[in-house]
């Protein structure tokens, strides 16, 4: 039976593809959560606080940095409006970046002074902005033509460079690599993805004109109106704690911060990624099908509770200790910060199947609210601890109450409005 079974996967090519993604994810994430305990005894929690601050900063606009066309890259029929869309996106990052570029020569001033007098650290955030969008839209365009063994050897890859060039430059050199090591592994699995592209011929310029550029631009326009504001308001709700530490704080508790939320990330970035697609692809069918979706959504919601409570009820006890043995006593700040975060990281990791169904529902525009409130309540959660208690530790226990308490109002509306379903149905 488990022979059978087996087989059945190994036949199963949409099966495959996912496993084949997963792998090289875990193994990157494997890699980068061994080689922590020996980076966290070589840098800072001040250097790691600016790298924080930097990639911060480089991912809120990187990931619009195409306007987000790069998603659109998966939709056209033909290959020629794919490409086109590749080029498309291209043009727009580089337009995105000279103004960028432009803004930091107006704001030279303020953008030094906010990374510390670091003027080298100022010049790389254009760089690494473009870095990040490319890589979008060839992990996209990547995924179109299904390398996916490609895309996961690439991840695997990037993992050991970035461990690799950050541990090599303190040990051996005595200098601070964690950005140039970020960057430059970014750059190397671009140029592996581009170079693969270019000997398997799926980029051609043959077909490309200006009238196939402009047509794709408006199919797809929806992308830059909604998509873009969406995801733009997503990153800056996830960057706003390290933005805010470093900026009314200082550099080293950002760097305290970014380690917890990294170390706590790490499950739910595995099992929520996968509970997410599977929930995805079942509730889908269930709901187009006229069937109500709620036994799933609790079933699922509470497999996700019952996983988490043994790891919850770890970092909630022994979280200070955890930290300092595994990274170091300079990080007992961190170990600290888990055991309050904790409760948080228990909501964001039960809470894909509700996500999810706002999906499903076509509740976009409530969850955009959603997003715009969750934004203002973390801002001034943060702010009111620097504010009236000048207390990190403050500003952290109000920010994990605001994001708990967005978290269960997503989940409980997202319930009430299934279980509504099934009232209507039953008195229908």
């Amino acid at each position: 039976m488990g022979i059978n079974m087996l087989n059945k996967i190994k036949s199963n090519t949409y099966i495959m593809q996912i496993m084949t993604l997963m792998s090289g994810t875990l193994i990157a994430q494997i890699v980068m959560l061994a080689f922590m305990p020996i980076l966290t005894r070589l840098y800072t929690p001040s250097e790691f606080g600016i790298y924080s601050l930097f990639f911060s900063i480089a991912g809120i606009f990187g990931m619009v940095s195409s306007l987000k066309y790069d998603q659109a890259i998966m939709l056209p029929k033909t290959d020629k409006d794919a490409q086109a869309l590749v080029f498309l996106s291209v043009l727009i990052i580089l337009g995105i970046i000279s103004l960028i570029t432009l803004g930091l020569f107006l704001f030279n001033d303020y953008f030094i002074h906010y990374f510390s007098g670091l003027v080298d650290v100022v010049w790389l955030l254009p760089v690494s902005i473009l870095l990040t969008g490319l890589l979008q839209i060839f992990n996209a365009f990547s995924s179109r033509n299904q390398f996916y063994k490609k895309l996961a050897t690439v991840r695997v890859a990037n993992s050991l460079t970035i461990v690799g060039f950050q541990g090599l430059s303190r040990s051996l050199f005595r200098i601070d690599g964690l950005i140039i090591g970020k960057m430059f592994a970014d750059l190397v699995s671009l140029f592996l993805l581009l170079r693969f592209h270019l000997k398997n011929q799926t980029l051609q310029l043959r077909s490309l004109s200006k009238r196939r550029l402009l047509a794709n631009a408006k199919r797809h326009n929806h992308f830059p109106k909604y998509q873009s504001f969406t995801v733009f308001l997503n990153a800056l709700s996830q960057s706003i704690p390290v933005l805010l530490f470093a900026s009314l704080y200082s550099a080293e508790i950002a760097g305290f911060y970014a380690l917890t939320v990294q170390m706590l990330q790490a499950p739910i970035g595995l099992i929520g990624g996968s509970t997410r697609e599977v929930y995805y692809q079942r509730a889908s069918k269930m709901f187009a099908a006229g069937e109500n979706i709620l036994g799933l959504y609790v079933k699922t919601t509470m497999g996700l509770l019952k996983i988490f409570i043994i790891p919850f009820v770890t970092i909630a006890i022994f979280g200070g200790y955890l930290f300092t043995f595994f990274f170091g006593n300079e990080w007992s700040h961190s170990g600290a910060m888990a055991q309050i975060l904790i409760l948080w990281f228990l909501f964001l990791f039960i809470n894909p199947p509700s996500v999810i169904t706002y999906s499903i529902l076509k509740l976009q525009k409530v969850q955009m609210i959603l997003e715009i409130v969750s934004i203002l309540l973390r801002f001034f959660s943060i702010f009111a601890g620097f504010y009236f208690f000048n207390s990190y530790m403050v500003s952290i226990i109000l920010f994990m109450i605001s994001s708990v308490v967005v978290n269960i109002f997503v989940i409980l509306f997202i319930y009430l409005k299934l279980k509504k379903g099934v009232v209507n149905a039953v008195f229908r």
